[in-house]
């Protein structure tokens, strides 16, 4: 599968008064944040993330890439945060969780001549399952009791995942995609027609947060906040 990376770095112009500076990672996840045709980064939750950052004078340089990429940069390096990422119980200790974004869904999605029927994870065991590394999704379907290389395929993108199930169909029955993510494709991909939505997973009314690395200085945490607190 070709994968392709983009890298935007960006500095706020008020620096000066502040000596820290962080670094933000994210991935391309429409319609929460992604690059458009001008190379910039748009997107409710970029625009929400920068509001923040700007009101809490807090310097920032920003690096976009795949989710597994930036996941693991913000597990390691002690001045990173990431967004938008999905709260749940495996990562609830990794990290400081500053301010929520949005709320999201995520369904299974086939083909529709493969005429996929199922209502239960239980079902869903039967397929192989195209999931993105190390994402909320792949870290669910593990704690449920998937297993990857038999019912979990693990990609880097979904930048071609339309392609893989068109071409691919004896390694890939189903996979999981955001239904905003979806919706937003489905704008400009063609073969986005041929897929249908057919069973959404219960994310227990997940939640998508700016979260930070655990050893990002308290006193940047606090004016984060309160920052987010003036706004919203």
């Amino acid at each position: 599968m070709v994968r392709w990376f983009v890298y935007v770095w960006l500095m706020l112009s008020n620096a000066g008064a502040y000596a820290y500076t962080l670094t933000l990672v994210t991935e391309n996840f429409a319609h929460y944040q992604y690059v458009n045709g001008e190379g910039e980064l748009v997107g409710y939750a970029a625009e929400k993330v920068v509001a923040v950052l700007n009101e809490a004078q807090v310097d920032y340089q920003l690096s976009i890439d795949n989710w597994s990429i930036s996941y693991n940069s913000a597990k390691r390096d002690p001045n990173t945060c990431i967004f938008s990422i999905a709260k749940s119980e495996q990562r609830n200790a990794l990290f400081s969780w500053v301010f929520p974004i949005g709320a999201f869904t995520t369904s299974f999605y086939a083909l529709k001549t493969a005429n996929i029927r199922i209502d239960t994870l239980e079902q869903a065991r039967q397929y192989k399952i195209a999931v993105i590394r190390d994402n909320f999704s792949h870290q669910y379907l593990k704690s449920q009791g998937f297993v990857e290389g038999q019912q979990l395929l693990l990609i880097q993108s979904f930048d071609k995942i339309f392609q893989l199930l068109a071409t691919r169909r004896n390694i890939v029955d189903l996979v999981i995609l955001s239904d905003a993510q979806f919706e937003h494709k489905s704008k400009s991909e063609p073969m986005s027609s041929e897929l249908e939505p057919v069973m959404t997973i219960n994310n227990m009314n997940s939640q998508l947060y700016f979260a930070c690395n655990k050893k990002v200085p308290e006193r940047i945490i606090d004016r984060i906040q309160a920052a987010y607190q003036r706004l919203y």
